[in-house]
């Protein structure tokens, strides 16, 4: 078997992947029980088929830069702004909107990331999930008994679409 070397733009783009991964999950679980396996497994199964395609062997014209100072502390305040719009939210009980307040700080995050690296699809990452979650904001949840969590969907599989596609076009 031949070693894989990983690069930082093959890091990069398999960290995104995975995280597109989580939000395809979480996308998933707003579905009802008949198609929530469904949503599981295209998630899962996209994933790993993006994660294998990360480690071909691959030319990459990335910058080179990165600035690990501004990186910490992008998900220093990733990580705060998280853990204080969570309990914001339900100190106002509110928690219908905690998928898409997540995803639009974590779209805050990308940048941060675009600073520590000058790549500018990080820009375009944080403009994708932070208007998927605005978009979600608007849409219903499960009150008035709906089978279907759109709300959740929407952000879920709208933020995974936006993260495996900076990890296909963007990183890789």
């Amino acid at each position: 078997m031949v070693p894989v070397s990983i690069d930082g733009s093959t890091l990069g783009a398999i960290i995104v992947v995975v995280f597109g991964a989580v939000w395809g999950v979480a996308g998933a679980i707003g579905l009802p029980r008949p198609w929530r396996t469904w949503g599981l497994a295209l998630s899962i199964a996209v994933s790993a088929a993006l994660l294998i395609w990360c480690l071909m062997p691959h030319t990459t014209s990335m910058s080179g830069t990165f600035r690990g100072g501004v990186y910490g502390a992008a998900v220093a305040f990733e990580l705060a702004g998280i853990t204080a719009i969570v309990w914001l939210l339900r100190r106002l009980r509110l928690p219908r909107y905690i998928l898409p307040a997540v995803g639009f700080v974590v779209g805050l995050h990308f940048l941060g990331m675009w600073k520590a690296t000058d790549l500018l699809v990080f820009v375009w990452t944080a403009v994708g999930m932070c208007t998927v979650s605005v978009i979600a904001v608007w849409l219903p949840d499960h009150s008035g008994g709906r089978a279907v969590d759109v709300r959740s969907v929407i952000t879920g599989f709208g933020l995974a679409l936006v993260l495996w596609t900076t990890g296909v076009f963007g990183l890789r």
